[in-house]
């Protein structure tokens, strides 16, 4: 290598950045000191993504000229700069990929699909759940005469409503679809307790749609009602799909309880359940109400209405969407 032509460095560029990297002790001055930090990192990208910082803060320190000193100090300092920037970002997109996710689903699914390692690992799994549907009675009817974005924000506070009572009960919500919402207890770990936990979200459901309806009592709107249904089963729980992928709940159980919640405009109840929920959170207020399949399957079931609210006073209705 072709020995290299040292010119005597100025007296203000030394002092001004001696003691870079545990080098000289002198006294630094500022603006020479970040015109060279500036002229070290714009001048070599490259090194700073090949050199490790342990041999930059090595060449820093052991370099006798002090223009040589100074260029790796400025370039150990704009390669840690640089670091920092680059896991301060992905931080930032992990923290913001995980508050996407949060919007979409409950935080406990959230962070499981952001494990994208352990997602991958395990897509889908079976185990026993408890299901539940819900719906709006006369949803049809509610919205006659309204403008679509008064539509809108109807289902929007249901939906924020229902929300709210499943995931204070320790569900998540699996989907709305309309006025319907879909909600699963016991997942995506396994805990016992799923079917009680269930039962208190259909009674927080249908307090939150009391005080609802009383609120819209006072703007003169009509009430709110729903009907749901639970089931608790086997189900498959997973991301499912191709391109566009879920986290979601299927199987014959999910079916089931979709069915009793539409059985409740003909019954009629606020909420019908199958013996195995009513099995596994006893609690008064279950009444059998009927034996055998249930429409559309085989499999005969003992079916039971619950009682919602505490004092036990529950209006009938047949109105239907």
């Amino acid at each position: 290598m072709p020995a290299m032509a040292l010119r005597e460095p100025r007296a203000d560029t030394a002092d001004a950045c001696s003691g870079l990297a545990g080098g000289v002790g002198r006294r630094a001055r500022a603006v020479p000191l970040r015109r060279h930090l500036a002229v070290a990192a714009a001048g070599r990208g490259r090194l700073l993504a090949a050199a490790p910082l342990p041999l930059l803060l090595a060449l820093a320190a052991t370099t006798t000229p002090e223009p040589v000193t100074v260029g790796l100090g400025g370039l150990a300092l704009a390669w840690l700069s640089l670091r920092v920037q680059r896991l301060r970002g992905a931080a930032c997109a992990a923290t913001r990929q995980r508050n996407n996710l949060a919007r979409l689903t409950a935080p406990t699914v959230a962070r499981w699909v952001a494990e994208t390692d352990r997602a991958a690992r395990r897509p889908g799994w079976e185990q026993e759940a408890t299901v539940l549907f819900a719906d709006i009675r006369g949803f049809t009817r509610l919205c006659e005469g309204m403008a679509p974005g008064e539509v809108a924000a109807f289902l929007a506070a249901f939906r924020s409503r229902a929300a709210r009572a499943i995931e204070a009960a320790g569900g998540f919500v699996d989907k709305f679809v309309g006025d319907e919402v879909m909600a699963v207890f016991g997942v995506p770990d396994a805990a016992s307790g799923d079917a009680g936990r269930a039962v208190a979200a259909a009674r927080a459901l249908a307090a939150a749609m009391a005080t609802w309806s009383r609120e819209r009592g006072q703007a003169g709107l009509p009430p709110v009602r729903v009907g749901i249904g639970l089931h608790r089963g086997p189900v498959f729980i997973g991301v499912i799909g191709a391109e566009r992928v879920e986290f979601t709940a299927v199987g014959d159980t999910v079916n089931v309880a979709r069915r009793l919640e539409q059985m409740t405009r003909a019954l009629p109840c606020d909420c019908l359940a199958s013996e195995a929920v009513v099995r596994a959170a006893p609690s008064g207020g279950a009444r059998i109400v009927a034996v055998g399949p249930v429409r559309g399957g085989r499999t005969v079931l003992r079916l039971f209405t619950l009682r919602l609210d505490p004092a036990g006073t529950r209006a009938d209705r047949t109105d239907a969407s």
